[in-house]
């Protein structure tokens, strides 16, 4: 009789190919028809894999989104550049190509606009969009250990503005910063938060 160390489960192992087949399913119908559009038989479809499958993964279709846009939009870093506005434009710059990656505009909308009207899904996408103000939150606290931010200052309201301006640019107005508005938003705020 084997002890219960060595037990193993009945089947075949879970794929790494399978599990990113689902992912790459699942962002190219949130990229091609919208979040609404993405249902766990278009995803089984389109992976070619069956629904029973996706549900030994992920408990249901808000789990798979989650998923997808974490897989497609990673943890990003927050180098230490010794200067504050010197790493809020590499912070924009950084913020700007990842939504030049084809389709990463929608599914950003698509999330927020999906987190106001789908309590669960909020729920479940918040720890993801809770990424874009952490990064700048530490930019701010580091800007205030070397001098070269007020320590008065409001860290939400301030991350909210920079990141603000850069949401409002990139998915309502459609344009994005290029390397001189992400400049001048970090000339204006540098400026306004000196000491």
């Amino acid at each position: 009789m084997a002890d219960s160390g060595s037990a193993t489960r009945a089947g075949r192992p879970r794929s790494s190919n399978t599990t990113s087949a689902i992912l790459d399913a699942t962002l190219e119908l949130w990229m091609e028809r919208g979040y609404s559009a993405v249902s766990i038989d278009a995803i089984a479809a389109r992976a070619g894999v069956s629904k029973p499958t996706i549900y030994r993964r992920w408990s249901g279709r808000q789990a798979v989104l989650v998923a997808a846009i974490e897989r497609l939009v990673p943890p990003g870093e927050v180098p230490d550049l010794g200067s504050f506005r010197d790493e809020v434009i590499a912070f924009l710059r950084d913020r700007a190509a990842m939504y030049r990656t084809k389709g990463v505009r929608r599914i950003m909308a698509g999330s927020v606009a999906a987190s106001a009207e789908d309590d669960d899904f909020q729920r479940d996408v918040q720890p993801f969009l809770d990424r874009f103000p952490a990064g700048m939150r530490i930019i701010i606290q580091r800007g205030i250990a070397r001098g070269d931010v007020r320590p008065d200052v409001d860290i939400e309201l301030l991350t909210a503005m920079i990141n603000g301006s850069f949401y409002y640019r990139s998915i309502i107005e459609h344009k994005g910063l290029d390397d001189r508005a992400a400049e001048f938003v970090a000339d204006i705020v540098t400026s306004a938060v000196a000491p």
